[in-house]
């Protein structure tokens, strides 16, 4: 046990969970892909502009289109998405939390716990943005899709064209899908970082990276300065600027100044531990 800590290992992402996340969210950009060719692009060899009177409340070519586009969306059911998000969610808090008792553990020498009344709020409001995220993949692309389509009929164009179009824009559902994966598990890690971190006295943290050419520049050239938690750069704390990979390495404090501390004094000499409220006697 050390009063004074020692330098902390690296807090770790939780990169296993972004690869999952990642995944899941593949796959409903591939159910998005899997709709429009199962009901979309059947419809378009139909679809011909014969005359500008051909609006939307006419039962022409526009009706149809809109018909076909209410069917692919109503296939994309996202079965147990809420479900899925909250596993996701409590993923990320393990992972951080498991990182937090191993960083404090390699600075201390000592296993320390604080309450922590204030998570449940934290990843229900992941979980509610998330869930709106979610549901913005297919929406997005299938508004984006119908908007092009109507443009290209009105101005002639080939439907091979528009097939091919449609089938190019699958791409852009699927990035959208790891965008999000990849910054909202960031932000999750990061969020949680930040709590653990000042609740239990930390003030400041040193600014880490990955150094790799991925890292913003600016991100790069913060590499080992000291910010407050109280006083942010401009754009943010670690994991906070869209898909930084950033962590902020604990300034901390001496033990007997953790706050609310209740720590476990290992005794590996005698085979066992002991838990203790308070600073060190």
């Amino acid at each position: 046990m050390r009063t004074k800590p020692k330098h902390p290992r690296k807090w770790l992402r939780p990169a296993a969970v972004e690869r999952e996340y990642q995944q899941y969210l593949r796959g409903i950009a591939q159910d998005v892909a899997q709709a429009c060719e199962t009901v979309i692009i059947p419809v378009l060899p139909g679809l011909r502009q014969d005359d500008y009177r051909d609006i939307p409340e006419s039962e022409g070519w526009y009706e149809r289109l809109r018909a076909a586009f209410l069917e692919a969306g109503a296939l994309i059911a996202l079965p147990g998405m809420t479900q899925r998000i909250v596993a996701f969610a409590a993923s990320i808090e393990r992972f951080n939390r498991a990182q937090f008792h191993a960083v404090l553990r390699s600075a201390y020498g000592v296993d320390i716990f604080k309450g922590e009344p204030w998570l449940a709020e934290a990843l229900s409001q992941w979980e509610a943005e998330n869930i709106k995220l979610i549901r913005s993949i297919p929406q997005q692309a299938l508004d984006r899709m119908h908007g092009k389509i109507v443009s290209a009929v009105r101005s002639g164009t080939p439907t091979a064209k528009l097939a091919e179009w449609i089938r190019n824009e699958y791409g852009v559902a699927r990035s959208r899908a790891d965008l999000i994966a990849r910054d909202q598990v960031g932000k999750l890690n990061g969020q949680l970082t930040e709590e653990r971190q000042t609740r239990i006295g930390v003030r400041s943290y040193k600014w880490r990276g990955s150094l790799d050419e991925r890292e913003r520049d600016e991100h790069v050239a913060r590499e080992g300065e000291t910010f407050r938690w109280d006083d942010p750069p401009e754009d943010g704390h670690p994991g906070e600027p869209i898909l930084c990979r950033c962590w902020a390495e604990p300034v901390l404090p001496l033990l007997e100044d953790i706050e609310g501390l209740v720590y476990t004094d290992p005794m590996p000499a005698r085979g066992f531990s002991r838990t203790r409220k308070g600073p060190p006697a």
